[in-house]
């Protein structure tokens, strides 16, 4: 943080990733509101997770190809776009739920190319040795604005409606875009040859083939999105029918799923340098999957805000390990496609999603948990005993 270009891309990210979490709020409430349907909450959140298995495979390479500061830049006004469509079609009292769906595939695909720029980008300025520093530094960034950003989405619902709430993250998205236009470092890890986007995405498939540890690690992840990370598919059920705390309710509890994060990449930045971080990867995952168990049996508010924190916190702990150490796992001219690696991983989400919407619509919010934090325990276990690798990293 005492290079001012990394001061900078934390406060351009601060801003922009206040339209994050505030997506996790309006997209679940809205849908909720129109259908009723706890399968739709689901569906809606999947529709923004799953341009990540397509993306994933050209964002690494286009990452690797162009300059990570305008892949970023673009990505994040063509998010403004997106929430200025659905403001008006809002506004125009417009709005159906495939419009819903249609413009949130779309949010989630500009945000993919967004994350794999920046998160390649950190490395450039940290180098390898500041790299889980630098990528802690700007996850807490992220962590902090979707706090405010969901409190921000929770009131702007409950005065002014949807609509504001989709307008000011335009606003957000703007000022962040143009922010960028200030960083003016390439970075000292910044490759000096870039391959063609054929080549890039030969060697990427090469690298898929040949690199174990990489592999591994997009399967941990796949993992903790399918079975974690999804919980967040089920609060807007449990704001309105459960704990039922409404649509403020809901932006309270996000802002603590956000607080559980910041708390989470706090702890790995005071902690340094990770003797052993494969193993604390797996054993993390494990604390993710009892979080959410607890989670299911809350039945107090304050109850569910202190297991989302829990959740959130290891959460947040799984994510900057799996973007340090594939970036860490392949060479300084292949860390885009490693970051492409992740979010291929990360867009297995819709599954997960999916599952525990329906879950939750078939049986109840409380069993959907279960099922998903104790699935994510022991496969955890499981992935302990089967990939040595992963867990001697």
């Amino acid at each position: 943080m005492r290079s001012p270009t990394m001061r900078m891309l934390w406060a351009s990210t601060f801003i922009n990733q206040m339209g994050q979490g505030m997506q996790q709020v309006i997209l679940g409430w809205l849908v909720f509101d129109l259908t009723g349907s706890s399968g739709m909450v689901g569906a809606i959140f999947a529709a923004r997770s799953a341009p990540n298995l397509v993306v994933g495979l050209a964002a690494g390479p286009l990452t690797d190809r162009f300059d990570r500061r305008r892949v970023m830049q673009l990505s994040i006004w063509g998010m403004m776009l997106a929430c200025l469509a659905l403001a008006v079609l809002l506004l125009a009292d417009g709005l159906q739920v495939w419009h819903l769906l249609a413009l949130t595939f779309g949010l989630g695909a500009l945000q993919a190319f967004a994350m794999t720029a920046r998160q390649v980008y950190v490395f450039d300025l940290a180098g390898a040795s500041g790299a889980v520093g630098g990528i802690a530094a700007i996850n807490l960034a992220q962590r902090l604005s979707q706090i405010v950003g969901a409190l921000a989405a929770g009131s702007l619902i409950a005065w002014q409606g949807a609509e504001a709430g989709f307008l000011f993250m335009a606003v957000t998205y703007g000022v962040g875009g143009a922010s960028i236009f200030l960083l003016r470092q390439q970075g000292v890890s910044a490759p000096e040859e870039r391959e063609t986007i054929v080549e890039n995405i030969r060697n990427y498939i090469r690298a898929l083939r040949s690199n174990r540890v990489m592999v591994s690690l997009m399967i941990s992840t796949a993992a903790a999105e399918v079975l974690g990370f999804s919980h967040q598919a089920i609060l807007p059920v449990l704001a309105k029918d459960v704990l039922h705390v409404g649509a403020f309710g809901l932006g309270v509890l996000t802002s603590f799923r956000a607080v559980g994060a910041t708390l989470g990449v706090m702890a790995l930045a005071v902690a340094g340098q990770v003797r052993r971080p494969g193993a604390l990867l797996l054993g993390t995952l494990v604390v993710f999957g009892l979080g959410q168990v607890l989670l299911g049996q809350s039945v107090a508010f304050w109850m569910a805000l202190v297991c989302v924190v829990l959740v959130n916190f290891a959460a947040a702990i799984t994510d900057v390990l799996h973007q340090s150490l594939l970036q860490l796992s392949v060479s300084n001219e292949q860390r885009g496609r490693a970051m492409g690696s992740w979010i291929v991983g990360i867009g297995s989400a819709p599954v997960g999603q999916l599952e525990l919407g329906y879950l939750a619509e078939l049986t109840s919010s409380r069993i959907a948990l279960l099922v998903n934090g104790i699935g994510l325990a022991a496969l955890s276990l499981v992935m302990a005993v089967f990939l040595p690798r992963l867990r001697r990293l």
